[in-house]
């Protein structure tokens, strides 16, 4: 779904007529965007981190940024719903200024996933493609969860919501610290500091208590608030929770413990068929001549396929050794030729032997109806 200029012209009036009720707020969101356009056109790019409890509107405030940024916009080319892969670095690719939502960055983006070739891709586009100037924002509802790199490195900005009322959201922006030497360049540990002494003071945080301390931090620059986007433009947030709806059940689909259960299924399936294969014998076999084609038609699968079972062999398992009996093991003396024998007599009882072997092949062959 691609935002139209009505869109954009419907969203700015309700806005200001939105922040004409509160005259007291110092920034408003135009303010923040503005702010991030100004340096996108220095030659910069802006990576930033959204965190905030669920259903706070973290996806609804990215989505107002992404439409009053003015860009081209659309909900599937500039949103990426629970991604999964290489599908970030993809759709980095493709926008150049303009602005990308990560949505549900856990799937790919936690720490513990910092392994994950995905993430690295990610980590490397953010420290190597600033030349795109691209407007990237990444929801995590623990700002924790991103790994240390990301943390520390990459993400230089990083807006918190900490509460919502029945009319607006309440958005904290803050900056990394310039002391790039530094392990809290976000000050979380003086601001858990001052949260647990205002807990064993007053016993419970409200939310102005909490704007209170987050405005007081080095870190923040600015706060505003942000009314809910679903009263504005509600086409859009419909077709936004359609569109997720759907990622997160192929999401769903593609966990490895549905895969698991999908391929168990299967294997029991055939376990089923092969029982009554063997145990009632429902093709006639061995009382008319069948074919591979028909086995492989009741068992359910494809000629070539059972011609792989047949051609599987079953290894016997190997007898352990037991390594403190080894030392006892005398070594074996070597084999010493000796002629006590006409070597004529020899040959003769190997051919002998050998003739004993088809003849025994034969006998079970013809026992089995094969020559029907």
């Amino acid at each position: 779904m691609k935002i139209t200029k009505e869109h954009r012209q419907r969203l700015n009036y309700y806005l200001k007529q939105f922040y004409k009720q509160h005259p007291d707020e110092k920034f408003t969101i135009f303010h923040f965007v503005k702010y991030f356009k100004t340096r996108l056109k220095n030659n910069k790019d802006a990576w930033m981190g959204v965190s905030g409890e669920t259903g706070t509107g973290k996806s609804l405030f990215v989505i107002i940024n992404q439409i009053l940024f003015g860009r081209p916009y659309d909900l599937t080319k500039n949103i990426a719903y629970i991604p999964k892969g290489d599908e970030i670095s993809k759709m980095f690719d493709k926008i150049n200024f303009n602005t990308l939502l990560i949505d549900e960055a856990a799937r790919e983006m936690r720490s513990v996933n910092w392994q994950s070739k995905a993430q690295q891709g990610v980590n490397m586009k953010a420290m190597t493609d600033r030349f795109k100037n691209n407007w990237i924002f990444l929801n995590m509802p623990n700002f924790n969860e991103f790994t240390k790199s990301m943390r520390t490195g990459n993400i230089k900005f990083r807006a918190v919501i900490p509460y919502r009322t029945k009319t607006y959201a309440r958005v904290i922006i803050q900056m990394k610290s310039r002391n790039w030497g530094s392990d809290d360049p976000w000050s979380d540990e003086k601001a858990n500091d001052v949260y647990k002494k205002v807990e064993r003071k007053y016993k419970e945080i409200d939310n102005d208590m909490i704007l209170k301390i987050e405005r007081n931090l080095p870190n923040t620059i600015m706060d505003f608030i942000v009314p809910n986007l679903e009263l504005i433009l509600p086409d859009v947030t419909a077709e936004y929770e359609r569109l997720k709806m759907e990622s997160r059940k192929v999401a769903e689909e593609e966990e490895p413990e549905n895969k698991m259960n999908k391929y168990k299924k299967q294997y029991d399936d055939l376990r089923i068929k092969f029982a009554k294969f063997l145990n009632e014998n429902p093709i006639g076999l061995g009382l008319r001549p069948v074919t591979k084609g028909e086995q492989a038609t009741f068992l359910g699968c494809s000629n070539s396929t059972f011609n792989k079972l047949l051609s599987f062999k079953i290894e016997e398992p190997k007898k352990k050794k037991n390594f403190r009996e080894l030392e006892k093991v005398k070594p074996k003396a070597e084999a010493k030729v000796m002629y006590d024998f006409d070597p004529k007599e020899v040959e003769v009882a190997i051919k002998q032997n050998q003739f004993k072997t088809e003849f025994k092949k034969l006998k079970e062959w013809l026992l089995n109806d094969n020559f029907k």
